[in-house]
């Protein structure tokens, strides 16, 4: 360590040690007891050692964060096998490509240098590796496949022979959980931390990455940061793009790869707003022959598709060529028209009927209806686990509140997190449930609290009764809050670092010397309950450390990242029950069992306070979703209706979005299946 470096904690070490012996002194002088007094006096000179403890545990932190070199090959590794799952899921069975084809959008001004008229699919990381600077826009209709080719970028950059350990890890993010007022590099920081932080990668590292530039940001779905109805001033995508535009390497802007619908897109440079220095693209349909190529190499009986296949060649302009000219559509055809019997194993529809119907729109509205069923029908485990117009009612239900405007709806408009959900059953009806349940339990510890206490009409008496009324209060304000915290989760492994084990306990320990202190000049003990002044300290003492240690074991979500959606609030119950019985065990123990319970409860409602707002949810919404929420979601995430984005499900496609929050029942063609 520098000299620079161990000069401030030197100094801040003397002064805490020379405030902590007076302290000592002062206590011994107040404090007339003999063994409890004397220890706490002679523990008192380690808080200096505490903040040395802290002062190594940063330092240590910085270091870990120096050998960027191995962590971008960390990184690396982890972007391609999670993006290649993501792509595999994308494709479906067979992983059947469509070669796509893109052409150049030159804009007025501010283009980037070196990019081609035409290209393709194939050779899209060729393509970006010749833009000058590296800025690269992908823009396309709903289901062309832009997402698709960021997939192919990603995975190209990081297979490509040419590759060198300088080059930038390409890391995909959802630009719907980017709250605009985070400065860009803030936020791509904490990002890639929470997404890659089992893999070692702290939150200094990923700063030291990104300040370093040895991150590619892709950033995926511009147009899903608004609504329609947003108006262009509040628009977050305006704000998103002025951001890149900031966006500086040192030898100019810096690269990045957007991708967005065609018409969110130009909607926003209509205004002038647009990625400046950058080559925007813009990806073509897909043409008639290879749609044809693609149904035949997912179909098992291709002759079952002859008329179709026929029927696009005759006519490339047609209503079923321009229905089905994106990878999206073609998806949804092969799955809903390649369903099964689960007993006779006989195909359920024949895909002659896509031949007569009248447009693009039907088509899509006919596909979309059957694509539900038939996904769930083809789930690779628990196919039918959930009834068809169940699934359809239940993502409907989801689909119509992330429509729903601010400010009951979530900022994105394509999250589905857990415990941000509450606000669908009506912000005012969920917080009054919680605040009506949360009354008669506050009613009961304050009872319970003040049968301890002598309550009368002295001063002391009378300041003795004040913290079990405020304990009751406070559960009743948490309950009513419209802001909750983040989740908490349980870290058994920080027992494992004494530094962190080391500030833990003297965080306890100091709160303890705090708050006895200050309990023993004003109210004379009289948390002890009247066990006396001894023991009354000693209860402190004893819970106090107890509750720092097992608090200190939490951690917030923002901390400790989950890769499954369904675990902040399960970890979040969790946490509050472990530290609720830890120091209420404890408490019962030393100072009695009705106290114990008391804090038992105290401590499930005070550390699992958005678990709890989740149960509640979960009870104003009966009827309307099921009540094991997370297990349906996942399995609608294994049946690909939704994806996973951190610790949000999407659904799959922005079009199946739309379509079920204005349908809430599903037709009468999807209930044949």
């Amino acid at each position: 360590m520098s000299r620079s470096r161990t000069r401030r904690p030197a100094a801040v070490y003397a002064v805490l040690q020379v405030a902590a012996l007076a302290l000592a002194l002062w206590l011994s002088r107040q404090f007339e007891v003999a063994r409890l007094s004397a220890t706490l006096i002679a523990l008192a000179p380690t808080v200096p050692g505490a903040y040395l403890a802290w002062a190594a545990y940063r330092a240590d932190r910085s270091e870990a964060a120096a050998d960027i070199d191995m962590k971008v090959r960390t990184l690396a590794a982890a972007v391609a096998a999670a993006e290649t799952r993501q792509r595999a899921q994308l494709i479906g069975p067979g992983a059947h490509r469509i070669d796509l084809a893109f052409h150049r959008r030159t804009e007025p001004a501010n283009n980037a240098a070196g990019a081609a008229p035409y290209g393709r699919l194939t050779d899209i990381v060729i393509y970006y590796q010749n833009l000058h600077p590296a800025r690269l826009a992908i823009t396309g209709e709903p289901g062309a496949g832009k997402t698709l080719l960021a997939l192919d970028l990603i995975l190209g950059l990081l297979t490509h022979p040419g590759r060198t350990g300088t080059d930038p890890v390409p890391v995909r993010f959802s630009l719907a959980g980017w709250d605009t007022g985070r400065p860009l590099p803030e936020w791509l920081a904490h990002q890639v931390h929470q997404q890659f932080r089992d893999q070692g990668i702290t939150l200094a590292d990923a700063t030291a990455l990104v300040d370093r530039h040895r991150i590619l940001p892709v950033l995926d779905g511009l147009d899903e940061m608004d609504t329609d109805a947003t108006e262009a001033g509040r628009r977050r995508a305006a704000r998103a793009l002025q951001g890149l535009n900031a966006y500086q390497h040192p030898t100019g802007s810096a690269p990045v790869v957007l991708t967005c619908r065609t018409t969110q897109y130009e909607d926003l440079a209509a205004l002038d707003l647009r990625m400046r220095e950058a080559a925007r693209i813009q990806l073509d349909p897909v043409t008639p022959g290879q749609a044809a190529a693609y149904l035949t190499a997912r179909s098992t009986r291709p002759d079952r598709w002859r008329l179709v296949i026929q029927t696009l060649a005759t006519a490339p302009g047609g209503t079923l060529a321009r229905a089905l000219d994106t990878p999206w559509r073609l998806n949804l055809a092969v799955t809903a028209y390649e369903e099964r019997h689960s007993d006779t194993l006989a195909y359920l529809r024949a895909p002659d009927h896509l031949c007569t119907l009248a447009s693009p729109g039907v088509v899509r509205d006919h596909l979309l209806s059957l694509y539900l069923p038939a996904a769930a029908h083809q789930h690779p485990s628990r196919p039918d686990h959930y009834r068809s117009d169940r699934v359809h009612h239940w993502l409907a239900a989801l689909a119509a509140h992330l429509a729903t405007p601010a400010p009951a709806a979530p900022a994105s408009g394509t999250d589905i997190v857990l415990h941000r959900l509450w606000p669908m059953a009506g912000p005012r009806r969920v917080r009054t449930a919680d605040v009506l349940l949360a009354v008669p339990l506050a009613l009961a510890i304050a009872a319970v609290l003040l049968d301890q206490v002598s309550v009368g009409f002295s001063p002391v008496q009378l300041l003795g009764a004040v913290p079990a009324l405020l304990i009751a209060l406070g559960f009743v304000w948490q309950a009513g809050r419209s802001d909750i915290p983040e989740p908490r989760t349980i870290q058994l492994r920080r027992l494992r670092s004494h530094r962190h084990l080391a500030r833990t306990l003297m965080g306890g320990l100091v709160v303890v010397l705090v708050g006895g202190l200050v309990v023993r000049l004003v109210a004379g003990f009289a948390v002890g309950l009247g066990s006396g002044p001894t023991v009354g300290f000693g209860s402190m003492l004893v819970v106090g450390l107890v509750a720092a240690l097992v608090i200190g074991l939490t951690a917030p979500l923002s901390a400790v990242p989950p890769t499954d959606p369904r675990r902040p609030v399960r970890d979040d119950l969790v946490a509050g029950l472990v530290a609720g019985l830890g120091f209420g065990l404890v408490a019962g123990l030393v100072v009695g069992p009705v106290v114990g319970l008391v804090l038992v409860v105290a401590g499930l409602n005070v550390l699992a306070v958005t678990g709890r707002r989740y149960l509640v949810f979960l009870c104003c919404v009966r009827g309307r979703l099921p009540w094991r929420l997370g297990a349906f979601l996942h399995w609608a995430y294994e049946a690909g209706l939704l994806r996973v984005s951190g610790v949000a499900y999407q659904f799959r496609h922005r079009e199946l979005q739309d379509w079920l929050s204005t349908h809430s029942a599903p037709s009468a063609t999807a209930g044949e299946s």
